[in-house]
């Protein structure tokens, strides 16, 4: 894992003038910020459509705060995801699919359900974490709070929003790849109950252990608050970001003559640093996100809320994506004499330019109705994302690649274009939810949310002039039931049950792949969750544990095809992913910091068109999988102060495929960071990652694994004011 530290929030300075008039003093607005808890149970649900803390709601949640994000130095949303087991990462699937961003929970795809201050994330592209807060991850389905999709969860994201008080953060950091990256994080107070912030970030690097990968960045993200610490609050946000990397679609997967179970060939002595990428494989995008949210309390009992999100994702993409034939490429390569990987044209360049909007209103309501207590929560969500990409040919032929890579500087020019696709989807959603509490230490929860999903595609490959196209319009009901018992402020005990549902052709916009195989006559992507769980905290709050036994089943389920590894298919498959997840985060002592997780799972393939499938485990769901990070602070305060911390990810063999026949080992990684701070202004941190420098893989597909890089250290200076 390469990162890098983000902008600190720094010491609060107080702003204002301070004018005496006879014995009046009039003081300076104050920073009413306040540190988040260390225990992540106490933290804010990370969606307002699910009120109260953490705690307080019935469905496990992992959240990676601002604190970890940190010491961790993590750059990508992908990095910070390391901290929660049971999320898989894959590759795109090429020229029809996605690319960029795509991770699985508990095994199933969730490449559409990241969230930005409860807003849907629209669009497929690597995201930096250079405006983030911190990170949670809503397991099992959701769709009752946040719509659409979230079959196996949802990835919700908080930014960084201006505070009162003034804060000034600059971080510069350098090391193996090599790697140089440099942020700014600033905050000003301008008025009584007015602030502005800006963040940037700049970064150029390389992997290391991975020939050829590098990546070149820069993001600027101004905001603005009105109505700071008063009933009324009004935030503007927007975010310019750029990127250009080299693409890496992987290495083969193959098996042995006469074996059975194919692996990576870096399995069998293929170099890790092997990349089978051209020059002219690279990924470029430029996106402009921009972001209000006001929010009204209008009395004691009522508050009403609208958020609203557009965004532009430009994108240009192109890629090598590498087949190992028997003759060509396994056999040589097991007697040792080299042979050749060849490319397909699902790897040809595309250019996507797509857009969103997203507006959703909320009110919630506390009152009670004699003995009892209710929280009301209503609203309406609606949805338009509109897409358009052109295909191109490549001048000239892909070269046959040696198996050991040094291809030499090789780049093909971008030819005629070859298709165009493009369509739209509107989502018009109402939601409703009820918490009554029938005593004080127990309540339930019932809500519902009805979805209706009108989408529009087309398509036309000019070769043969052939045009396809596709209007699926359906209505979906996604329901949630929970009982829920508090016998102290400390404790929650829950029991729920919840349904989400991804309607055909609802992923066209970002996985057009999918409209090839589409068949108007399947049913919605279905997927029901049963949890049990509870919450707790110890030490008067100072740390948290929780722990959940669940079930989830999913009929119709969406996989890679059997027939073409490159594409994704809906089927009529039925799977169930049942297990248990226990957790651990807060403080042990003021200076002893602990967060970690652990979750086992039991996978089936329970009914699949193809008997042969049917027994075995769901693909890219491993059996177990842990993830821990802890620091310990000697002498805080002191000049001679010194943070330690360090922690392991762990992940289980997991299978590519759905007949298990293809499988990626598991991945251990042992990552540390130190911290010395000089004084009140300047700190110095050194990270250490992969210190094993263990052969481990990120990117997960049927035939291809992307290897990760190999032990990297940086190191970062600080500066806060």
């Amino acid at each position: 894992m390469a990162g890098i530290a983000i902008g600190l929030p720094g010491a609060a300075l107080a702003q204002g003038s301070q004018e005496a008039a006879g014995d009046t003093v009039a003081l300076p607005p104050v920073d009413v910020r306040a540190a988040a808890p260390a225990n992540a149970l106490q933290h804010p649900a990370p969606v307002s459509r699910l009120p109260g803390s953490v705690q307080d709601t019935p469905q496990t949640i992992n959240t990676i705060s601002r604190e970890v994000l940190e010491q961790q130095n993590v750059t990508t949303l992908e990095q910070a995801l390391r901290n929660v087991p049971g999320i898989t990462a894959s590759i795109g699937e090429g020229n029809g699919g996605v690319n960029g961003d795509q991770f699985r929970i508990r095994g199933f795809a969730a490449q559409n359900d990241i969230y930005v201050d409860g807003l849907r994330d629209f669009g497929a592209y690597t995201r930096d974490a250079f405006t983030y807060e911190e990170v949670s991850v809503l397991k099992g389905p959701s769709g009752f709070a946040l719509g659409n999709g979230t079959v196996g969860g949802a990835i919700a994201v908080g930014t960084r929003l201006p505070h009162l008080g003034n804060s000034y953060g600059f971080t510069a950091t350098g090391g193996m790849g090599p790697f140089a990256r440099g942020t700014i994080d600033l905050n000003q107070q301008i008025g009584e109950t007015t602030a502005l912030r800006l963040n940037l970030m700049g970064q150029s690097s390389e992997l290391v252990d991975r020939d050829g990968v590098d990546s070149r960045r820069w993001g600027i993200a101004p905001s603005i608050a009105f109505g700071l610490g008063t009933d009324t609050t009004l935030s503007l946000h927007y975010q310019h970001y750029e990127y250009d990397n080299a693409t890496d679609s992987g290495i083969p997967v193959i098996a042995p003559p006469g074996g059975t179970i194919a692996r990576p060939m870096t399995e069998f002595g293929l170099p890790r640093s092997t990349w089978y990428g051209l020059d002219s494989d690279r990924d470029e995008v430029t996106a402009d996100i921009l972001t209000a949210r006001l929010s009204h309390k209008v009395n004691d009992w009522l508050t009403l809320a609208n958020d609203t999100r557009l965004s532009f994702i430009d994108r240009d993409y192109v890629t090598s994506i590498v087949s190992c034939a028997a003759a060509t490429c396994v056999t040589p390569f097991f007697q040792r004499r080299g042979g050749v990987v060849t490319a397909s044209g699902a790897g040809n360049p595309y250019h996507q330019e797509s857009w969103g909007i997203q507006n959703v209103a909320t009110a919630t309501a506390r009152f009670t109705t004699g003995p009892l207590r209710h929280e009301l929560l209503a609203g309406f969500d609606i949805m338009y994302e509109d897409f358009e990409r052109t295909g191109y040919n490549l001048l000239g032929t892909r070269p046959a690649i040696p198996v050991f890579g040094g291809q030499g500087d090789i780049s093909l020019d971008r030819g005629a274009a070859s298709y165009k696709r493009n369509g739209n989807n509107t989502t018009y959603a109402g939601f409703i939810n009820e918490r009554l509490w029938l005593i004080p230490e127990l309540s339930v929860i019932g809500g519902v949310r009805v979805s209706h999903f009108d989408v529009d595609y087309d398509a036309v490959t000019y070769a043969t002039g052939i045009r396809t196209g596709a209007s699926p319009s359906k209505t979906v009901v996604d329901p949630r039931a929970s009982l829920v018992w508090e016998p102290t402020p400390s404790q929650t005990y829950y029991a729920t049950y919840s349904v989400s549902h991804t309607p055909p052709g609802l992923l066209f916009s970002t996985q057009p792949a999918t409209a090839a195989n589409f068949n108007s006559n399947f049913d919605p992507e279905r997927n029901e969750l049963y949890e049990l769980g509870a919450k707790v905290g110890f030490l008067e709050n100072r740390i948290g544990v929780y722990g959940s036994l669940y079930r989830i089943l999913k009929s119709n389920s969406l996989a890679p095809s059997e027939t073409d590894p490159t594409a994704l298919v809906q089927t009529s498959d039925k799977q169930r992913n049942q297990g248990v997840e226990i957790g651990v985060t807060g403080q042990i002592t003021p200076a002893w910091t602990l967060n970690a997780n652990y979750t086992a799972m039991d996978s089936e393939t329970t009914s699949s068109t193809n008997a042969a499938n049917i027994g075995r485990r769901v693909q890219f769901v491993p059996e177990q999988a842990a993830a821990l990070w802890s620091t310990y602070e000697f002498n805080r305060a002191s000049p001679w102060n010194l943070t330690i911390g360090g922690g392991v990810t762990w992940r289980d063999k997991v299978y590519l495929n759905a007949g298990n026949t293809a499988e990626a080992p598991a991945n251990l990684v042992f990552d540390a960071m130190i911290s010395h701070r000089i004084n009140d202004n300047l700190r110095v941190q050194v990270n250490g990652y992969n210190l094993g420098d263990a052969l481990n893989y990120d990117g997960l597909w049927a035939n291809r694994i992307v290897p990760s890089p190999g032990r990297t250290v940086l190191f970062t200076l600080a500066a806060e004011f």
